[in-house]
């Protein structure tokens, strides 16, 4: 089942509910064939819509360890939200990652297990599934990097748009008489807090674009682990 916290929303807008809800199955279908269905549908996938932000000028050790927990946590529950019905992939990352250890003792005992629950699953299949799991993963990776971007500009350019109001409005004031230098004073103050009152909020979406970054490859090469594993060992 699904994680139903795996809410974008919350990191960038006001929060939204935004539960997903995987369907259960008493049989155990072709996976494979589910793969490619799922593939070729644009529906499937269930990340969330509003993505975090790409990063520009950061250094990924100061992101605030709080944020990227958070970014990687619904990486992952995303990650579940992929599964599907039946013994696949997923089923056999997560019986090796329970066991934390790449021993090639391990992948054939995994491998002994999925047989005995799927008589269809192979090595092939296996590396079929991971293939179509680590291409949606690319993907919404993808898409939360475009929205991102998208999202930082409207903020930047909204910030330059305030500003050059600003200045527009102070070149006009310091041409009128002497007793506009108050409210030229006013403005040019207003102005100067543009910036301070931004930064706290740049600073955040600066972190959540590296969480970003970093939650993607955290989990593709945990996955990548287990693919070089298979690989190599069954």
């Amino acid at each position: 089942m699904a994680k139903e916290k795996f809410n974008w929303k919350s990191l960038f807008v006001n929060e939204e509910s935004n539960s997903t809800n995987k369907t259960s199955t008493n049989s155990i279908p072709n996976k494979s064939d589910l793969i490619k269905e799922t593939i070729s549908s644009s529906s499937t996938t269930k990340f969330p819509d509003t993505p975090p932000i790409k990063k520009e000028n950061i250094d990924p050790t100061s992101i605030n360890n709080s944020i990227l927990e958070n970014v990687i946590e619904m990486y992952e529950a995303g990650f579940e939200s992929l599964n599907l019905p039946g013994y696949d992939f997923y089923e056999f990352f997560k019986a090796i990652k329970s066991v934390g250890s790449n021993d090639p003792g391990v992948y054939k005992m995994a491998m002994t297990m999925a047989s005995s629950v799927d008589s269809k699953v192979t090595k092939t299949s296996l590396l079929d599934g991971a293939d179509f799991y680590i291409k949606e993963i690319n993907n919404v990776h993808q898409q939360y990097q475009t929205k991102g971007n998208s999202k930082r500009e409207e903020i930047q350019n909204n910030q330059q748009s305030q500003k050059k109001i600003l200045t527009s409005e102070i070149s006009d004031l310091e041409k009128q008489i002497l007793q506009l230098q108050t409210k030229i004073s006013e403005k040019k103050n207003e102005l100067n807090s543009i910036d301070s009152e931004l930064l706290s909020e740049i600073s955040e979406i600066e972190q959540k674009i590296v969480a970003n970054d970093i939650a993607k490859t955290k989990i593709l090469e945990i996955i990548t682990n287990v693919v070089n594993g298979i690989k190599n060992n069954l």
